[in-house]
């Protein structure tokens, strides 16, 4: 109880009592919207367990931590395949991941949109999240083959399976459905190396129309690369677990990647105290 207290997470009353914070009681209770419960789990169960490796992955230049979890692919998402609760886990800590600080679905920019593809969109948080605000759209969601059955049941629930389509595809070696007026990657860049993230906005350029828009939701170093603490964590599980190529990118890099793409504008709005980003690119 004292390092509940002393990480703020719980308060002592004056008749000695405990309680939950205000923090406790919006992220760590599983019955709140807000819940972080299920990405916690996903830290101690994988991240954690993976980023023990740190020392290995950066002797070997590999992401060792991925040893912990047998079989076939160099990705921890085509691993997470031979293991369905674990993927069934990082689906739902990503979608509550997402649904904690959902900034990006705030941008004005997404009222003129039409038809949004959205790029490995997971369980669907982000689509559901933007089909309520915008009454006018529809979104495709493309993502893994064992991934949609979670998505298709997400989408379900929320009532929007008339409005949400779930394509099965692979990102890189199939091609991504026209008809689209803006495409989204949320959580999805900082995965990969610079040369993968340029790959992935090329091929957005190349789906969209002109006047088609792209927009991009990760997370971010600061400028001078220095910080911030949860840019540097996430960056040792894209190194020891995700990809070993992967890690926070600060925003110019990704402004200079969309404009060597062939985007004609790019802005980008800071969320520095989610140490997140968005950037809205323009063809």
């Amino acid at each position: 109880m004292l390092a509940c207290c002393a990480v703020g997470v719980v308060r002592r009353d004056k008749c000695g009592g405990y309680r939950n914070t205000t923090l406790a009681e919006k992220v760590l209770v599983s019955s709140s919207p807000c819940s972080m419960v299920p990405f916690i789990h996903f830290n101690h169960r994988v991240q954690e367990r993976c980023s023990n490796h740190l020392a290995e992955a950066l002797k070997q230049h590999r992401n060792a931590g991925l040893d912990e979890f047998p079989g076939a692919g160099s990705t921890l998402y085509e691993r997470l395949v031979e293991y369905p609760e674990l993927e069934a886990l990082f689906q739902e800590a990503m979608g509550a991941y997402t649904r904690l600080a959902p900034k990006i679905i705030d941008l004005s920019e997404f009222s003129q949109v039409r038809h949004l593809l959205d790029v490995g969109g997971g369980d669907g948080s982000n689509a559901i999240g933007l089909c309520k605000r915008n009454p006018h759209l529809t979104v495709t969601i493309l993502e893994k083959p064992t991934v949609v059955r979670i998505t298709h049941e997400c989408v379900r629930t929320a009532g929007l399976a008339a409005r949400i389509e779930i394509l099965a595809a692979d990102m890189f070696a199939d091609p991504w459905p026209g008809g689209c007026d803006a495409i989204l990657m949320s959580h999805l860049v900082e995965i990969f190396s610079p040369e993968k993230i340029r790959l992935l906005y090329q091929k957005a350029l190349e789906t969209l129309s002109p006047g088609g828009r792209l927009f991009v939701w990760t997370i971010m170093a600061n400028d001078a690369e220095t910080g911030a603490l949860q840019a540097a964590k996430s960056s040792i599980y894209f190194l020891c677990a995700a990809s070993g190529e992967g890690m926070a990118y600060p925003a110019r890099e990704h402004e200079e990647s969309l404009r060597w793409a062939g985007f004609s504008a790019v802005k980008t709005y800071p969320a520095a105290e989610v140490d997140h980003g968005a950037l809205v690119a323009t063809k």
